[in-house]
């Protein structure tokens, strides 16, 4: 299986880090286009926990998400934005919103829609997994074939957690 798949295993594994290090060029950068937009709706983010134990389930407040008369949506952090004037900070190439403020106050820190917060992190670490995968592929040539399958592995998992995440909060 090792010498099947090697060549299509390091092809995939060099796409993660040109794919992050052009999304770290987009994010800090390139210039953000700014757009002043107005919040129309919002929805509050609640995740329900149930003890295995017990019969009743708690809910625990995350944030809220909010839609804009333009058709932007973003989560911001157990806070809520007061006025309805907002300017988005977005990315060109990613289209991923990078900042919100209002007139008063930044919201940016708080932001946890897109890549921001913990999915950021974990597509770093999904980064720097590849790279050392990357080069224990090239430069270990005594690999068994269990630390070919944990490579294959270690870096699907945090794949998926990376799309889970985009996708929970976008």
């Amino acid at each position: 299986m090792k010498e099947k798949h090697t060549k299509i295993t390091i092809k995939i594994l060099i796409c993660i880090p040109i794919f992050f290090s052009l999304f770290i060029i987009d994010q800090l950068i390139l210039p953000q286009k700014q757009i002043n937009d107005k919040i129309v709706a919002y929805s509050q983010i609640v995740i329900s926990r149930r003890n295995k134990y017990s019969s009743y389930s708690t809910k625990e407040f995350v944030g809220n998400k909010f839609y804009t008369e333009k058709g932007y949506e973003f989560s911001i952090r157990k806070t809520f934005i007061e006025e309805n004037e907002v300017i988005i900070g977005r990315s060109y190439i990613f289209q991923n919103i990078n900042s919100i403020k209002t007139k008063s106050k930044d919201y940016s820190d708080k932001l946890m829609s897109g890549l921001n917060g913990a999915c950021f992190y974990f597509a770093l670490s999904l980064t720097i997994t590849a790279i050392i995968s990357l080069i224990m592929l090239k430069f270990k040539t005594n690999l068994s074939e269990n630390g070919f399958q944990n490579i294959i592995l270690i870096n699907s998992f945090l794949t998926l957690i990376v799309i889970y995440l985009y996708s929970l909060y976008n």
